[in-house]
């Protein structure tokens, strides 16, 4: 059997994560801007940018269903009161994004944030080697953590570039669907990318 039939059928058959978090912050995100959307032009009055507002609020909904989560992974690598550090570092970025000018200003700290985390995790995958940083379906790959994590690098600097092109080119509700819609998109995207490069055993199967 041809290899390239084999790569196929693993890449159709391997389950792809659902990626929850990304799917409640959408769906939060997108809900509000869309019942709060003809409140716009009131809500500059007062300074207030109706899509931060939005993705602040989605973001809300991420941080309050995984917190117990994090308090247990905190806890666990020895960070001591994670909880109270934990809801000081949340009220500290939630005042900074509400104090944000515009909306212009929102999109390049968005930006900016992406970039810090993508320096963050090639300093440590690709500097200390630690692959269970990568977290989720790669730390089970011995072979495949340097090809995931080389993949979820080119996602990080995708999502920027996203960012940067709604910003410049695009709408309000553009951007909105860039932040909620394209991740999901290079979410999937990523995965099925690593599993067709992902080295598998490519011998023919047994009768």
């Amino acid at each position: 059997m041809p290899h390239w039939v084999i790569d196929i059928y693993v890449l159709l058959t391997s389950r792809v994560p659902i990626p929850r978090m990304l799917f409640l912050f959408s769906v939060i995100t997108l809900s509000l801007f869309t019942i709060t959307a003809h409140h716009q032009e009131t809500l500059a009055q007062f300074g207030l940018v109706l899509p931060v507002m939005c993705a602040l609020f989605g973001h809300v909904a991420v941080i309050a269903v995984k917190l117990p989560e994090s308090l247990h992974t905190y806890e666990r690598i020895g960070i001591a009161n994670a909880g109270g550090k934990l809801v000081l570092i949340c009220l500290a970025a939630y005042a900074g994004v509400m104090a944000l000018p515009s909306l212009a200003a929102a999109q390049a700290a968005l930006s900016l944030g992406i970039g810090i985390y993508l320096a963050m995790f090639a300093v440590v995958f690709y500097m200390f080697g630690d692959g269970d940083k990568i977290g989720w379906f790669a730390r089970d790959w011995d072979d495949g953590k340097q090809n995931a994590a080389n993949w979820n690098i080119t996602r990080l600097v995708a999502l920027i570039l996203l960012n940067e092109i709604t910003a410049r080119y695009g709408t309000p509700f553009d951007w909105i669907i860039a932040i909620t819609l394209g991740p999901i998109a290079l979410h999937y995207l990523m995965y099925w990318t690593i599993l067709a490069t992902h080295p598998h055993d490519k011998a023919t199967p047994s009768d």
